[in-house]
């Protein structure tokens, strides 16, 4: 390849798939893994256009309305489903990740995603707190530990769990969920643990319980504040022996499952009070993780909009965001986190039927919390609203670099350029 031989060595030693790529979005330098991912000769891959490198395909980059590698770079990560990829003789899914810096090199993390799920499988945002959460959970994804997600309802919990099962070496056995708040004493016992025929009324056949069905997997406890104390002592001595008994049974059945627990209830004031056992919330903490709350991470809201959007029946038809959107969306505190995002912008889809959302199509449940009345008619005014004003600085001190304006105004390209079309001066 043409570009210096300490780039070369560099981006070499990366031990996952990964490509370089310059603001045009032009290779600069790619190792052996990710040449090999794609079916090129390393080589070959000198100033390769990326829409050539990832479908093989000569021609420069399709623009911002069809590039993956720009569609990936709006939400940070990205799952870019079935491209057309000549070298391979068909489709490929991957997961891209990527970084950009200040001089708009993209740095590409690439992954084979063909078991992903676009809607389901990835975390979004590119706020601080998202990505050190996204590093903390890749650090310990590929250990044995016990890992405890904590964070209010509706912050990402499940998604988390997915994430850090998907980074895992456990990849290939399978993710199972047990929500323990939607069950009784005996049906979590009976769910976890599984039963013989005869244990109880009704119990006509053999079930196995979800600790073996997470064989060579996850198992994802939500909401393990909600287990009766009862149950808390027997989960411990399955954590403890990775071992199991099912209900009416006899025997003892060794378990091969790691487990991750989730919970948004404060489980050492719950130990304090005598509702959690200390020595199982010590077990589960092995490493505990922060979710932040979606009002925290202000910079991520346009983002998982957008991401919403494009998963919606409207699809790409809706966006990009007005600027009357955006800054309905920023000066709003989510107290339902990401779910109530996800809700409100699902219902604002709906309404807009297939045309661009507009502020009428906005609303907000009228919730009060502390000092703040958050309500569908009056919106707090956000400190980092999009004014024209607050656009220009922001340009100028990016050097009118719009990726990194659009990065630090927590908006994506897309929508700065949205906002630039109504500036008499661009």
């Amino acid at each position: 390849m043409s570009s210096t031989p300490d780039l070369d060595s560099l981006v070499a030693l990366v031990p996952r798939p990964f490509a370089l790529f310059d603001a045009e979005h032009r290779l600069l330098a790619a190792n052996q893994l990710a040449a090999d991912l794609l079916g090129h000769a390393l080589e070959d891959l000198a100033g390769m256009p990326c829409k050539h490198f990832f479908t093989g395909l000569a021609g420069a980059c399709d623009g911002p309305e069809s590039c993956s590698l720009h569609r990936a770079l709006i939400h940070g990560s990205r799952l870019i489903e079935n491209i057309q990829n000549d070298r391979l003789g068909g489709p490929l899914s991957l997961h891209l990740r990527v970084i950009q810096n200040q001089a708009g090199y993209l740095g590409v993390l690439l992954e084979a995603g063909n078991s992903m799920p676009a809607a389901e499988s990835q975390l979004v945002g590119r706020s601080e707190a998202m990505q050190n959460l996204m590093t903390m959970i890749e650090r310990v994804a590929p250990t044995q530990a016990t890992v405890l997600l904590l964070g209010e309802s509706g912050v990402g919990k499940e998604r988390a769990a997915d994430h850090l099962h998907r980074h895992s070496r456990r990849v290939s056995g399978p993710l199972v969920v047990v929500d323990c708040s939607t069950l009784g004493e005996n049906l979590i016992e009976a769910e976890l643990f599984g039963y013989e025929k005869g244990a109880f009324t009704g119990a006509d056949r053999r079930k196995i319980g979800l600790f073996e069905a997470a064989e060579g997997g996850t198992l994802f406890i939500d909401e393990v504040g909600e287990m009766p104390l009862a149950m808390q002592s027997k989960l411990l001595r399955a954590l403890e022996t990775s071992r199991i008994r099912r209900l009416g049974g006899t025997d003892y059945i060794a378990v091969d499952a790691r487990v991750i627990a989730a919970t948004h209830r404060d489980l050492a004031a719950m130990v304090q009070q005598g509702q959690f056992r200390e020595d199982l919330f010590y077990r589960l903490s092995a490493f505990p993780i922060q979710i932040p709350p979606l009002r925290e991470r202000p910079d991520d809201i346009l983002a998982l909009a957008e991401h919403f959007l494009q998963h919606s029946e409207a699809g790409d038809a809706a966006l990009p965001l007005g600027p009357e959107v955006c800054e309905m969306l920023l000066g709003y505190q989510f107290p339902g986190n990401v779910r109530e995002l996800k809700n409100i912008i699902s219902r604002a889809a709906i309404l807009a039927d297939n045309g661009p959302l507009r502020p009428e199509h906005i609303a907000f449940q009228a919730v009060r919390r502390g000092d703040i009345d958050i309500s569908a008619g009056r919106i707090p005014r956000s400190r980092n609203r999009l004014s024209t004003e607050r656009i220009l600085a922001v340009l100028q001190a990016c050097d009118g670099h719009r990726s990194e304006a659009a990065r630090q105004l927590g908006i994506s390209e897309r929508t700065l350029y949205r906002h630039l079309q109504k500036i008499p001066e661009y």
